[in-house]
């Protein structure tokens, strides 16, 4: 391509052009599969975003914004979090299923993947954010409740965890022992959370599953095609030889007739 082309913005055209062809749907499983890949690249978005959103609630555990509100919305946004991924796996197992067809596909099921992962990696930290500092609450909590001051073997506390330490100090009998029943909220929320985190562990084990047999079925597909580029090119060898083989055994025809005319001519002369 000249430079001349470049300027006439051949290049970009033709590069236009090829992109164009790529995300153009070629059949009905394409459109299924960019439909479904569309869908799940929109859930990842959202899971992403429900995980700054846990990380919020999170920070808030533990202060003076420690409410019973918080922790419903942190534990319907975790619950909600958690829905959403378990339908996205079955979503990319789905779409690895229609891309064993489609082999044309296949760097955008990685990259798909990848972004999955990625996004379970970010919601698994911050469960487990969630449950330390949860557990960190019961502690100071449970402390409080118990002798009127925290223990020393908790170790250096945040200030918001001092906050709430002085809080918790003042507290009528009434008021201690509400927060003595949040204890069991937040312990039953710390089950849950691990309950979460196991889940999510079966997930990435899942995944990396998927992603094996996904990668063993791409070597087989690309190894068939292989094959039989090679037997075709092998095929084209053997008529090649075979039109030579051809082609010479009609020259010796003819020569041997040309022979045999001469010959029958000279006995007729003689």
């Amino acid at each position: 391509m000249s430079f001349n082309d470049l300027e006439r913005g051949v290049g970009a055209a033709s590069s236009n052009n090829r992109l164009a062809a790529v995300r153009a749907p070629q059949s009905p499983k394409d459109t299924q599969f960019l439909n479904l890949q569309s869908s799940l690249a929109l859930n990842v978005f959202k899971i992403n975003a429900n995980v700054q959103g846990i990380l919020k609630l999170v920070d808030q555990l533990g202060t003076s914004r420690d409410t019973g509100g918080i922790r419903k919305s942190l534990h319907d946004l975790t619950e909600t979090t958690r829905d959403m991924i378990k339908r996205g796996t079955d979503d990319l197992k789905q779409l690895a299923v229609l891309q064993a067809g489609l082999p044309h596909q296949q760097s955008l099921l990685k990259k798909t993947s990848h972004d999955f992962q990625l996004s379970l990696a970010a919601f698994q930290n911050a469960q487990k954010l969630s449950a330390d500092r949860q557990r960190t609450v019961v502690e100071v909590v449970k402390q409080t409740a118990g002798d009127g001051t925290a223990g020393d073997d908790t170790g250096p506390a945040s200030p918001a965890l001092q906050q709430t330490q002085m809080q918790i100090q003042q507290l009528s009998p009434h008021e201690l022992a509400y927060q003595e029943s949040l204890i069991a909220e937040r312990e039953r929320e710390i089950r849950n959370i691990e309950t979460g985190i196991l889940e999510l562990n079966e997930i990435f084990g899942q995944l990396g599953t998927l992603v094996t047999e996904q990668g063993t079925m791409l070597d087989n597909i690309e190894s068939n095609i292989s094959n039989v580029e090679r037997d075709t090119h092998e095929a084209d060898r053997e008529l090649v030889t075979a039109a030579d083989y051809q082609r010479k055994a009609g020259k010796r025809a003819a020569c041997l007739m040309i022979i045999l005319i001469v010959v029958v001519s000279i006995v007729l002369l003689a």
